[in-house]
C-alpha cells in the first residue's frame, strides 16, 4: 500500500510538471492564438477588433497563471476545454483518435517484443563469432536509425519502387506494415543487446549448470531458467520502450498520414492551440507513466527473486 501511495503521488507530481510546463513553453512561443483563429474565421487577415473579440471569447485576456489553474481544475474532472483551432471539444477529439494511436502503438511494441527477444536470445546463445558478431551489429544499426529516415526508406523501397505496400493512408492490413515497423525496428534494436546480455549473465549462473546436468535440453533451460531470471532488466526497459513508442507517434502518424494523438498534437502545435496541447501533453505523459508502472508490477510478479523475497517477509 505504502508503494502504490507512492507511486500515486509520483505519478500526479509528474503529470503536474508536465502540463505546467507545456503550457509555460506554448505561451513564450511565438504567434497569438486569437489571431491565428480569428484569420480562420475570416478567411484572410483579421481586423483588430476581430482577434480582440477571439481573445475574449476564449478567455485568452485573463492571466496566464489563471487560465492555467481554470484549465486544471476542469481536466481534474475530465473536461479539457473548446479547442482553439477547431472550437469542438478535446474531450472526444483525443477519445476518437486515442484508438488509432493505441493500435499503432500495439502493433508496434509487437514487432519490438518479437524482433528484440528473438535476435536477443540468439546472441545470448551463440557462441563468439561472425554470426554474434552480426547480430550485434544489426541491432546497433537498428537502434541508430532516425524514424523519419526509415520511414522515408522504406515508402522509397517498398511503396515507390517495389509497389507492395501504399505509401500512406490508414486502411487494411498493407497500410499497418510501414508505420508499425518503423515504430518497432529501432526499439527491437536496443531491447534486443539488453536481452542478449542478462540472459547471456543468467545463463552462467550455477542453476543452469545444474539444469544441463540434469539433462535439460537448450529450450527449456533458456525458457524455464534463463529468461525469468533475466526478465527484470527486460520488463524495465520494455515498459521505457512502450512509452518511446508512444512518443514516437507523433512522427511516424505525421510521415503516414494516421489520424491518431500525434497527429492530432502537431496540428495543435502549430496553431498555439493550448487547451489541445496541454491534453495531448497529459495524454501522451500518462500513457508513459503508464507503461512504466505496469512494467514494474510485471517484473515484481515474476522476477524469481522478488518472490524468494515475499516468501521471506511471509
Amino acid at each position: 500500500m505504502r508503494t502504490a501511495g507512492r507511486w500515486a503521488v509520483d505519478t500526479v507530481a509528474v503529470l503536474l510538471a508536465l502540463s505546467a510546463g507545456t503550457f509555460a513553453l506554448v505561451l513564450l512561443a511565438r504567434g497569438d492564438a486569437a489571431a491565428i483563429l480569428a484569420a480562420t474565421r475570416a478567411g484572410r487577415s483579421a481586423t483588430p477588433e476581430q482577434v480582440e473579440a477571439v481573445r475574449v471569447e476564449l478567455g485568452l485576456d485573463a492571466p496566464a497563471l489563471v487560465r492555467y489553474v481554470r484549465w486544471l481544475g476542469d481536466a481534474v474532472t475530465g473536461d479539457f476545454g473548446l479547442s482553439l483551432r477547431t472550437g469542438t471539444p478535446i474531450g472526444p477529439e483525443i477519445g476518437d483518435r486515442m484508438a488509432v494511436t493505441i493500435w499503432l502503438v500495439g502493433g508496434s511494441a509487437l514487432v519490438a517484443l518479437t524482433v528484440g527477444l528473438a535476435v536477443g536470445i540468439a546472441g545470448a546463445v551463440l557462441g563468439r563469432g561472425l554470426a554474434r558478431g552480426a547480430l550485434r551489429s544489426g541491432a546497433l544499426l537498428l537502434t541508430s536509425m532516425p524514424a523519419f529516415w526509415l520511414s522515408y526508406l522504406l515508402v522509397l523501397l517498398l511503396a515507390l519502387r517495389l509497389h507492395l505496400l501504399p505509401t500512406s493512408g490508414m486502411g487494411g492490413p498493407a497500410t499497418w506494415v510501414m508505420p508499425m515497423v518503423v515504430l518497432g525496428l529501432p526499439a527491437a534494436g536496443a531491447l534486443s543487446r539488453v536481452v542478449a546480455v542478462t540472459l547471456r549473465e543468467a545463463l552462467d549462473k550455477p542453476y543452469v549448470l545444474a539444469a544441463r546436468a540434469r539433462g535439460s535440453g537448450p529450450v527449456s533451460i533458456v525458457v524455464r531458467d534463463g529468461l525469468p531470471n533475466a526478465a527484470g532488466p527486460i520488463l524495465s526497459l520494455a515498459g521505457i520502450t512502450i512509452g518511446m513508442l508512444l512518443v514516437g507517434t507523433v512522427v511516424v502518424e505525421q510521415i503516414f498520414g494516421w489520424p491518431g494523438l500525434g497527429d492530432y498534437f502537431v496540428h495543435a502545435a502549430a496553431a498555439r492551440d493550448v487547451p489541445a496541447l496541454q491534453a495531448g501533453a497529459l495524454i501522451l505523459g500518462g500513457g508513459f507513466i503508464l507503461a512504466n508502472r505496469l512494467a514494474d508490477v510485471l517484473q515484481a510478479l515474476i522476477d524469481p527473486r522478488f518472490r524468494r523475497l515475499r516468501k521471506g517477509a511471509a
